[in-house]
């Protein structure tokens, strides 16, 4: 079943064409509904098993703090590299590592979305970003050894607001990235309706030719 289905939408009319929104195979006089989407029987049961949950709480929670971690390692690590080997200090890498740190947390949590995998993409994606500037702040030590590196890691969080008011611009950059991670994995309310009889006119199989 297609995951990518806009369930944000919940304005609904009865279809005209019959066809099922995730599986796109025909209707056989009837539909179900799902916050706008037309489903076939077979994948509004499917969709309704995926709510009900597949594995545990724990385990979904599990596999998005796996996903996230390893997409805010790369991301961090592609952010620190570049502001590092080329001296430029681009902020708007930070959306990106959020866009991309989000999208994992939502793919390993099942596309379930809601405040504890937001909070988990948010702290993540912070996380890559500070874990970036520590990088650059080690590479352009002096004499960079293992008590500077254990010193780095201890105020790895704070070193995004040491530049001050200089680097008010930078901090709101880092902000909107942290927060499209934490949009990315908002709850969205699924309604499943159905079946429903197809409207007047809606053919039952594929017109001859298609």
């Amino acid at each position: 079943m297609d995951n990518d289905l806009q369930f944000e939408r919940a304005d609904f009319t009865a279809p005209v064409a019959a066809k099922c929104s995730a599986c796109q195979q025909p209707l056989l006089g009837e539909y179900f509904s799902a916050n706008g989407q037309v489903l076939c029987a077979r994948c509004a049961e499917n969709l309704r098993a995926q709510l009900g949950g597949v594995g545990s709480r724990a385990g979904r929670f599990l596999q998005a703090a796996l996903f996230g971690t390893g997409a805010a390692v790369l991301g961090g690590a592609v952010y620190g590299a570049i502001m590092a080997y080329s001296g430029w200090q681009i902020g708007l890498i930070s959306i990106g590592v959020g866009i991309v740190v989000g999208k994992a947390v939502r793919k390993g949590s099942g596309n379930r979305g809601g405040w504890r995998y937001q909070l988990l993409a948010a702290f993540l994606t912070y996380t890559a970003i500070c874990g970036a500037y520590a990088f650059v702040a080690y590479h352009e030590a002096a004499n960079p050894t293992l008590a500077t590196a254990l010193g780095l890691i201890i105020i790895a969080y704070g070193i995004p607001f040491l530049g001050g008011a200089q680097n008010i611009l930078g901090i709101l950059i880092i902000g909107f990235g942290v927060y499209q991670a934490w949009q990315l994995n908002r709850g969205i309310a699924i309604e499943i309706t159905g079946p429903h009889p197809l409207a007047p006119g809606a053919p039952a199989t594929p017109p001859a030719g298609a």
